[in-house]
């Protein structure tokens, strides 16, 4: 029988998480549910916004509109034209839902500061 033991706090029972970084090597952590629960908000986070983009493509889009010839203008007035103001740049529905990604340090010092 192997019963498996947070790295932290040393309490049971605990689930092993395998943390791989772009360019590094992997880390094991044997977490408890109190020391695990932040990465899974964000393994949840994650899965809700693949999910959310997967349904997305799935689902299809709005008709598109029909282009329009160049814009015409009036001969009548000769008055300075006013410049249009440029428009609002939004963020993407998917770009708003993405998870934060925080290092094991960011984390611990927000527990820290929690308590």
């Amino acid at each position: 029988m192997k019963i498996t033991a947070c790295d932290l706090d040393k309490q049971t029972p605990a689930k092993t998480y395998t943390i791989t970084a772009e360019g590094e090597s992997p880390v094991e952590l044997d977490l408890c549910g109190e020391h695990s629960a932040p990465i899974e908000e964000l393994i949840g986070r994650a899965r809700a916004a693949r999910e959310g983009a997967d349904q997305a493509a799935e689902e299809p889009g709005p008709a598109p509109v029909p282009k329009r010839g160049p814009a015409r203008r009036a001969a009548a007035k000769k008055a300075t034209a006013r410049k249009a103001a440029p428009a609002k740049r939004t963020a993407t529905k998917a770009a708003a839902r993405a998870p934060k990604i925080m290092t094991l340090e960011e984390i611990e010092a927000q527990k820290r500061n929690k308590g």
